[in-house]
């Protein structure tokens, strides 16, 4: 399949001796802030079609973080709420005492 784009004209082309970048700059994330305000236990509502974007973000951002003992569940459809809305929640993994 061929996209139509615009052309690519040479003349706007420049060489340069610009070096690769060493690491990739990770900068805060959109999500950073809420999730850091989230206790182990506490979910966030969401519309149905983003629980998987958002967990999946919750999930990079425990790696990020380096936090231990801590999982996420999705669920789409939450039964028990009358928006239709999904849950995402922060969840202990810490066996209990």
């Amino acid at each position: 399949m061929i996209y139509a784009t615009t052309p690519i004209h040479i003349e706007d082309l420049e060489v340069a001796d610009d070096p690769p970048p060493q690491k990739r700059s990770l900068g805060p994330g959109r999500y950073d802030e809420l999730f850091a305000s989230m206790k182990p236990g506490q979910c966030i509502k969401c519309e149905p079609a983003h629980t998987g974007a958002i967990g999946n973000a919750l999930c990079h951002w425990i790696k990020h973080k380096r936090k231990k003992n801590l999982a996420v569940k999705t669920a789409s459809h939450y039964p028990a709420c009358k928006e239709n809305l999904g849950r995402v929640w922060l969840l202990s993994t810490k066996e209990p005492s």
